[in-house]
């Protein structure tokens, strides 16, 4: 079975691992601060803290923002449950802002509906890899609600790049970046996640945030004279601290990451050049192959002018030992948030478009070109048995 989306580890990742295993450190030691340096070199940011989850890192992120009880924070709809979720964990309100149907993108239009004084933090998605618009994005934000903090979700994109070719992470329109390093993303770290900025205010009160809330920095401290081994917490933090194994192999794989992206980018080229033209089937904007970071591969399929339901593709498909996922149902209709605040399939008709249309074919870059070739001819299959069905039944 070709899954839809799988980590790629050799020999000189698993080197590394057992590397950090025989040193001193287990935990905030020196493979931490390598990786935190050169997540910063490759994102172009001053700082970044690293931490053992993405949605570690949302919930740091929107703590040192500032996020708390009467503010709220603004994700889109399309998104996995964590980008809402980190905004209830500091007794915020989530707004849900609708999405482009077929990107699955933020847009600023959309953006500018749902602002207002209340607003503390807007968190565009890069869904699937894709940037969004920041530079729209920002200005809207400053047009409309100046004290709004930007915070980017790049758990999807670490290795794409803007408009004007600068990499995803660095703090040019968005005041930091989240991103996340699960088996499934483009690098792994086990389970990992990191926020990068430029505002050393931030940095640390993401590293507060990350141990607990606490700090032995003099000029933080009240009792000035208490010793080396004294410590002050300001304001209750969580232990996010990410273990040395997993920074080691985040490391070695941030080191690949420049091989990862085009291999991924050459495997998306493939599928839009020959998936094109097929009946009923949509793929991702061809605009977008050289800024994605291409961490999934979303097609739109009109299951209902194909006749045949998304659960039929996805088992014709994994009879070909071809595995697909689907990302996302809307968070916003979540029975949680449909409880919460009373939301209706009406108020969020882009995200649901995209929903009721997606799935998401296998994309990694330690995939074959004989799997590529694989996923190809079952999708090209797949597609023209169930034409060919349902002009039988009509």
């Amino acid at each position: 079975m070709i899954p839809y989306g799988r980590h790629s580890i050799d020999q000189d990742d698993i080197d590394a691992v057992v590397q950090s295993l025989r040193s001193d450190w287990l935990t905030q030691g020196p493979a931490l601060r390598r990786f935190e340096i050169d997540l910063s070199l490759r994102t172009d940011a001053k700082f970044a803290v690293a931490c053992n989850s993405g949605t570690a890192a949302l919930h740091m992120a929107y703590s040192a923002a500032g996020v708390g009880p009467e503010n709220t924070v603004i994700v889109p709809a399309n998104t996995f449950l964590a980008t809402a979720n980190a905004a209830i964990y500091l007794g915020a309100e989530v707004r849900f802002c609708d999405v482009d149907a077929d990107t699955g993108l933020m847009t600023a239009e959309a953006l500018g509906a749902t602002l207002d004084d209340s607003v503390r933090a807007v968190v565009p998605v890069h869904f699937a890899g894709q940037p969004c618009d920041m530079a729209s994005i920002a200005q809207v934000i400053q047009e409309r609600s100046p004290d709004a903090v930007l915070i980017e979700d790049a758990c999807h994109a670490i290795g794409g790049v803007y408009e004007d070719g600068s990499p995803v992470g660095k703090p040019r329109y968005a005041s930091m970046a989240a991103f996340s390093f699960h088996p499934v993303k483009h690098i792994a770290a086990g389970e990992g996640g990191a926020v990068t900025t430029n505002c050393p205010k931030l940095k640390e009160r993401l590293e507060a945030f990350r141990n607990h809330g606490m700090t032995k920095d003099s000029k933080q401290l009240r009792r000035r004279n208490e010793g080396p081994w004294y410590y002050e917490m300001h304001a209750p933090g969580f232990n996010y601290r990410i273990p040395e194994t997993a920074c080691a192999l985040a490391a070695s794989q941030l080191a690949k990451l420049d091989r990862f992206i085009a291999r991924r980018r050459e495997i998306a080229g493939r599928y839009l050049s020959e998936l094109a033209d097929i009946s009923h089937l949509t793929l991702p904007p061809k605009s977008h192959l050289n800024t994605s970071a291409w961490h999934l591969f979303c097609v739109h399929i009109d299951y209902q002018q194909l006749g045949f339901s998304r659960t039929d593709v996805m088992a014709a498909l994994q009879r070909n030992e071809i595995g697909t996922q689907v990302h996302y149902f809307p968070v916003a209709l979540q029975p949680y948030y449909v409880d919460q605040y009373g939301h209706d399939e009406t108020q969020f008709p882009g995200a649901l478009a995209h929903y009721d249309r997606a799935l998401s074919i296998p994309l990694f870059a330690a995939m074959t070109d004989t799997e590529v070739q694989q996923v190809i001819s079952a999708v090209k299959e797949v597609m023209a048995s169930a034409a060919r069905r349902s002009l039988q039944v009509a």
